[in-house]
C-alpha cells in the first residue's frame, strides 16, 4: 500500500507528515443552505432572486459584482458559515437575515461535500466546499417577501432547468435529493 495519501487534516504546525497543514490552493468553503419546502406543495422549495443591491457582502459572503452576476438565476437562502460560527447558528442567522424568520428548532443538517477544477484555477487544483443543508417543512406564502430578494417563490425544483440556476445551487438540491430538470 503506498504512503502518499494527505489526511484533510487543518493545523498550523506538523505533527505527522500525512497531515496536511494550509487549505486547498483554491481554497475551501464551508457553507449553509436552508431548504424550506411549502407546507401546501412539499414538493416546492423556497428559491430567490437576489436583489443585488441588498447587503450581500454582510448576509450571504457575495462581493457587489458576484451578486450583480448571481441575481439572474435561483439561489437557496443560503451563505458560507461566519468564522468560528456553528453550522446551527448559521442557519438562524440566514434565516433572520434573509428572510426574516426566527428558528427555534432545527433538525441535523445533511452534510455534502464537493470538489471542483474551476476555470482559471492551475490544474490539479481542485476547490472544495462543504456544505450543510438543512431541510425545513411547513413553510407558507408568507415566508416569500424579504428586501434581500426581488423574488422569493415556492418553485417546483424537479421542473425547472438545471441552467435557471446560479451558483451550483442545482448541485445542492440534487445532493438534498430534489434533482432539477436537464
Amino acid at each position: 500500500m503506498a504512503d502518499d495519501r494527505k489526511f484533510a487534516r487543518f493545523r498550523t504546525r506538523a505533527d505527522d507528515e500525512r497531515m496536511v497543514f494550509s487549505v486547498p490552493e483554491d481554497g475551501l468553503c464551508l457553507s449553509t443552505f436552508l431548504l424550506l419546502r411549502s407546507r401546501n406543495y412539499p414538493d416546492r422549495v423556497l428559491l430567490g432572486h437576489l436583489n443585488p443591491d441588498a447587503q450581500w457582502a454582510y448576509i450571504g459572503a457575495l462581493d457587489a459584482r458576484r451578486a450583480a452576476l448571481w441575481s439572474k438565476g435561483w439561489m437557496l437562502p443560503s451563505s458560507q458559515l461566519v468564522y468560528y460560527e456553528s453550522p446551527d447558528e448559521s442557519a438562524r442567522r440566514i434565516a433572520r437575515e434573509q428572510l426574516g424568520l426566527e428558528l427555534t428548532e432545527l433538525p441535523p443538517p445533511l452534510l455534502m461535500s464537493d470538489s471542483e477544477q474551476r476555470p482559471g484555477a492551475a490544474q490539479g487544483d481542485l476547490h472544495w466546499d462543504i456544505g450543510f443543508a438543512y431541510l425545513l417543512d411547513g413553510y407558507s406564502e408568507e415566508s416569500t417577501r424579504h428586501p434581500a430578494w426581488t423574488e422569493l417563490r415556492f418553485v417546483e425544483v424537479s421542473k425547472t432547468p438545471r441552467r435557471e440556476f446560479v451558483r451550483s445551487q442545482d448541485d445542492v438540491l440534487r445532493l438534498a435529493g430534489m434533482p432539477c430538470s436537464d
